[in-house]
């Protein structure tokens, strides 16, 4: 059991190595990615918070909490307000 123990803690630390090294290329590769789409694209609030929240993932030594999520994502995908000019008929 503690070859096994010992085992998947040095994957697991292989695995976070290989990660920090890479995240700044994939980062740089997601903003390229999100400055192609037009900024008339329906999706474009969603890419921009995706984002911005990797790179709040990138400025942290461990994970982005749930206030920060929140906060990213209000910003970017607030809630839809009713139209008053809408008409159901």
């Amino acid at each position: 059991m503690q070859i096994s123990l010992e085992a998947g803690s040095r994957r697991i630390k292989e695995q976070d190595a290989w990660a920090k090294e890479l995240f700044p290329t994939v980062h740089e590769r997601l903003k390229q990615a999100a400055e192609t789409l037009p900024p008339d694209n329906p999706v474009q609030p969603c890419v921009d918070a995706l984002t911005e929240l990797v790179k709040a993932q990138a400025d942290t030594t461990g994970f982005v909490v749930l206030h920060q999520w929140v906060e990213i994502l209000e910003r970017h995908v607030p809630p839809q307000l009713p139209d008053p000019e809408h008409t159901t008929e």
